[in-house]
């Protein structure tokens, strides 16, 4: 007997959203909420009624070059929020910022800021090892833009709703409430093979009961939900999937589950205008092109860079 095939709904240009959805590691093994009833998929949505903000950042490594013999990183991140109310969406101005970061091992570079050209400043953070290494002291600087982005929202706009592209997980810890984080990938499983079955059979618009893990000493409260795919196809059993985290307390959880599944299913993408539909919703794919604007062009920046160490060496 033949296989039955399924397609991956993303474009071949970007990492599957599926890696796994069971068999998660012994640490991050869920819990269900037993408040949340029965362990059955959930239909039940609730509307937001206040302001609500989309939370995204990018990342670009400008260059990796060497102080003496020792390797350094340039990135550059840009951050920012777009807000949705009836009948349009906005960018919020004060939320957006570009910063960049030179991070090189303690000692390499004697000043605060490396500026190779006018207008082209990088922050120094001090860091060693690999350039893997590097990179993730870079990636700390972009978690914590996001996470005082989103702190910053909730002072300006009490009772927001603020959701960010990605898991809380990865993010600083910081006030909790009223935040939501959403993968759209997924690296690793919460949900034994048991629990995890109850996937396969939510419909769109439907969700997993809320489930509890601990990462650290943090403890998050997380469900998965299908998003709408249209046109349908066959598509992989993941294609369509969001897992929702908040480290809000379990009662803030339980009153959250039902207003995402009010907001995300209505901003869910569409094959034809993204290459990450359904999961890459449409306010964030929007976002997400007018952080890769603020950012510069990575050609001219390199040109730059080019012309500053050329100067340099005379």
């Amino acid at each position: 007997m033949k296989p039955r095939l399924r397609l991956e709904v993303w474009s071949p240009d970007h990492a599957a959203p599926e890696a796994s959805l069971a068999q998660p590691l012994p640490e991050l093994q869920a819990e269900p909420v037993a408040a949340d009833g029965p362990w059955a998929p959930k239909r039940e949505a609730a509307p937001w009624t206040g302001p609500l903000f989309f939370v995204d950042g990018r990342f670009r490594t400008d260059a990796l070059i060497f102080l003496d013999d020792a390797p350094a990183l340039l990135a550059s991140v840009a951050v920012g929020a777009v807000g949705l109310e009836p009948g349009r969406a906005f960018y919020e101005e004060a939320a957006f910022a570009v910063r960049r970061f030179l991070v090189a091992p303690p000692g390499a570079w004697p000043e605060p800021v490396f500026s190779p050209a006018p207008g082209l400043d990088y922050e120094l953070v001090e860091a060693g090892g690999e350039p893997e290494a590097l990179r993730a002291a870079a990636m700390e600087r972009r978690g914590a833009l996001e996470m005082g982005l989103g702190d910053g929202l909730r002072a300006r706009h009490p009772g927001a709703l603020v959701l960010h592209d990605g898991p809380l997980h990865r993010l600083p810890a910081a006030a909790t409430a009223g935040r939501l984080g959403f993968a759209k990938t997924h690296h690793r499983g919460y949900l034994n093979a048991e629990q995890a079955a109850l996937l396969g059979e939510l419909a769109a618009g439907e969700r997993s009961p809320v489930f509890t893990f601990t990462r650290g000493e943090r403890r998050f409260y997380s469900w998965y939900l299908r998003l709408p795919l249209e046109p349908e196809r066959p598509y992989a059993a993941a294609a369509t999937l969001l897992r929702v985290e908040t480290a809000a307390p379990e009662a803030e959880a339980l009153r959250l589950a039902p207003v995402s599944l009010g907001v995300l299913p209505r901003l869910a993408s569409r094959p034809f205008r993204d290459p990450r539909a359904p999961q890459n919703l449409v306010p964030v794919g929007a976002l997400e092109r007018e952080l890769g604007r603020r950012l510069g062009s990575a050609g001219l920046i390199r040109r730059r860079l080019l012309e500053h160490i050329r100067r340099e060496a005379v």
